[in-house]
């Protein structure tokens, strides 16, 4: 039986029986949009993240409390604050870096009058914009000054500034965080997201009176500095000069004795590569669920289909169709009935995937659309294979029937 006789075929069958092919078809279409779209979300978010990383500076080495090996394990979310404004001092001490800020970082209550709401605040030093800069809407950043007197003074995000003062000038103005007063000296110009963080509700003071004031702690969250010259060279100082200032005895330069972890962007890069990969994987499998299920439903369509035309199996084989003549038949039906679907949940997917990177675009700035090629490409070659698959066992069964068994069944 020539191909196109068994298209033509299969296309009859298909269209006397369309509302249950429909159905059919409707898992394929599924799980094939929801592999597109998992895999579409996975590289955008992957995409993401290293546009941040790069838009850091590629000189930029990062100092936190952890363990130094980053293969230890999971984060431990009650690790020792290991890492304090003494580190920060050492390190600009050394000639490897330009330039070093320490920060801390936590969410505190912040009131102007009657406008409340938790706000982020970073304690940060006088260098900070030179680590992360920022164009000012009005007033300035604080000084070294305010730094070393516990002075409490305040930078503004944009939103921030609006969502407390309104369209009033917020210089010179006072605002209370945690109930203690402090003096407005800058606004910031929008700055957008930075890994999902909006910098625009933020508030910047210095890190010595956040430390004292309003946390009392003597620590700060990380380290971050711009180094001079080989980045990898800058980032074996710096585990030098903390290893003196923490009192850690390893002349075997061995970073599970550390307890700080030194990375730059290129280690950053490199652990995001990593989890975007996780992430994708992760979520192409739980994705692929759906495409088993369909799989499940197209076998289980496909036996009811044999179950119905055993009469025409029967027919078919006493005027001379082999076994390989009904079980070509049946894998045909099977695998145009997935094919169709894996078109069709690959627009539907490309279709989504736009769609949700415009709704994710609204919230995160510089969000965009990834369509991994080999994902549509993977769509239409596992719709067939789950054709071919779940379509066998009952195309088997066909091409087995006896015809005479066949011919007598009601």
């Amino acid at each position: 039986m020539k191909m196109q006789d068994l298209m033509a075929t299969a296309l009859t069958s298909l269209r006397r029986n369309k509302s249950r092919s429909v159905l059919t078809i409707l898992g394929i279409v599924i799980g094939i949009a929801a592999v597109i779209l998992m895999l579409s979300i996975g590289r955008s978010a992957e995409d993401y993240i290293l546009s941040e990383v790069a838009d850091l500076g590629s000189d930029l080495v990062f100092v936190e409390p952890s363990s130094g090996d980053p293969t230890s394990g999971p984060p431990d979310p009650f690790i020792e604050q290991t890492v304090n404004l003494d580190d920060v001092e050492a390190l600009r001490d050394s000639a490897f870096f330009s330039v070093v800020d320490g920060s801390l970082i936590s969410t505190l209550t912040v009131s102007n009058g009657d406008e409340s709401d938790f706000v982020q605040i970073a304690g940060a030093t006088e260098t900070y914009l030179d680590i992360f800069p920022a164009d000012f809407e009005a007033g300035s950043f604080f000084s070294q000054s305010d730094v070393d007197g516990y002075a409490r003074v305040a930078v503004l995000g944009k939103q921030t500034a609006e969502d407390l003062f309104g369209d009033q000038n917020p210089i010179d103005q006072k605002i209370k965080i945690k109930k203690l007063s402090f003096r407005v000296v800058g606004v910031l110009e929008e700055q957008g997201t930075q890994f999902f963080q909006n910098l625009d509700e933020r508030i910047t003071i210095p890190v010595t009176t956040m430390q004292r004031d309003l946390l009392g702690v003597d620590h700060v969250n990380f380290i971050s500095a711009r180094a001079i010259g080989d980045v990898e060279i800058a980032k074996e100082e710096a585990r030098y000069i903390l290893r003196d200032t923490h009192d850690i005895d390893n002349p075997e330069d061995d970073i599970e004795k550390d307890d700080f972890f030194v990375s730059s962007q290129s280690d950053a890069v490199e652990t995001v590569g990593v989890i975007g990969s996780i992430l994708t994987v992760l979520l192409a499998s739980i994705a692929a669920i759906s495409l088993l299920v369909g799989g499940i439903g197209i076998m289980n369509i496909m036996l009811v289909s044999v179950t119905e035309r055993t009469k025409e199996i029967g027919l078919r084989k006493s005027i001379g169709a082999t076994y390989k003549d009904i079980l070509k038949q049946f894998l045909v039906e099977s695998v145009l009935l997935t094919s169709v679907g894996g078109i069709i949940g690959i627009l539907i997917g490309i279709g989504t995937s736009l769609l949700s990177a415009l709704i994710v675009q609204n919230f995160v700035n510089g969000w965009t659309a990834s369509l991994p090629a080999e994902a549509i490409f993977l769509g239409l070659i596992v719709s067939s294979i789950i054709g071919i698959v779940f379509g066998l066992y009952p195309a088997r069964r066909a091409a087995k029937l006896d015809p005479v068994q066949a011919l007598r069944y009601e």
